[in-house]
């Protein structure tokens, strides 16, 4: 059942695939999730870009094969076929947006989203991939600082191709102001320096340190951009992805608007943006009244 405070607020979209570019229409991209692309449309992992040399025999034939098919006998540097399809794949989210900028989200958001793609071998095993090296730990990694920056190869042609600053970055899994200072250094020593030719650098807000120390973190950034989900799993210790644990499953708790609160807040005070992304909003309407309340009408969903 549609609720009033349904239609109060609006909502983008998330760009997940290539195929919802040609769906959207009058409504706005409001976060692309680097991740999602890359499974989609490339579906190899990250790595194979960097290491292909450290592939098995059988995964680099399958590599060759999946080449072959996109571009029949022309020869394609691996890194090249990489940076090409998502560089176009931006351009033209870019495009569609119009005046209206474009929240990228790194890739890099955690293990899980990589496992089943050609090359996962070279992904390192991990005990719990939500609280392993996730967003500014993986990118500083000795072992993916190559194919970090690929990806940002792939922001600078995407935003010399649309001009302007219409392409701006969210950075997922900033645990502490040491990994804050980092990702800023790490994207400037690619040539993305925050604030060079209008470049924003936004932080994507999952854990609750995000929130509790808000105040100092605003500083590195230019906005936040608020991960309920993720926020409401480590707050409250859930796990979203144990079936028989979804009845605790509860997004709307005091906690998380607290969390919420706090994030809010701050930005404002800082008179910089604060995003809220909840792809479930339409079963929350508790947060939906409280955003509203709060002069909050838009959702990322």
């Amino acid at each position: 059942m549609t609720t009033q405070t349904e239609l109060l607020l609006t909502t983008t979209a998330v760009l997940h695939n290539a195929q919802q570019l040609a769906a959207l229409n009058s409504e706005g991209i409001g976060l692309v999730l680097l991740d999602d692309l890359i499974a989609t449309s490339v579906a190899i992992h990250p790595l194979v870009f960097t290491q292909q040399n450290l592939l098995s025999d059988a995964t680099q034939q399958a590599l060759q094969q999946k080449i072959a098919e996109q571009y029949g006998q022309q020869t394609v540097a691996l890194a090249e076929y990489y940076v090409a399809i998502l560089t176009e794949l931006l351009v033209s989210a870019a495009r569609q947006q119009g005046s209206a900028p474009l929240k990228v989200q790194l890739a890099g958001a955690n293990a899980e989203c990589r496992c089943q793609l050609l090359g996962a071998e070279l992904e390192a095993t991990e005990i719990n991939p939500q609280l392993g090296l996730r967003g500014v730990s993986l990118y500083a990694d000795v072992n993916y600082k190559a194919s970090f920056a690929l990806q940002c190869e792939v922001i600078k042609r995407a935003r010399a191709a649309v001009g302007g600053d219409t392409i701006e970055l969210v950075v997922p899994f900033v645990r502490t102001f040491s990994e804050a200072a980092t990702i800023i250094d790490l994207l400037a020593e690619q040539g993305l320096c925050r604030g060079a030719n209008g470049l924003k650098v936004h932080m994507l807000c999952s854990v609750p340190a995000n929130a509790l120390l808000a105040d100092t973190f605003i500083h590195y950034f230019d906005g936040f951009v608020v991960d309920v989900t993720q926020l409401a799993q480590l707050a409250l210790g859930q796990d979203f992805a144990n079936a028989k644990l979804h009845y605790r499953v509860d997004t709307q708790n005091d906690a998380i608007i607290t969390l919420l609160k706090m994030l809010l807040v701050v930005a404002g005070n800082a008179s910089k943006d604060c995003n809220i992304y909840y792809d479930a909003i339409s079963q929350a309407p508790r947060l939906q009244q409280w955003l509203i309340d709060h002069e909050v009408t838009t959702v990322i969903c």
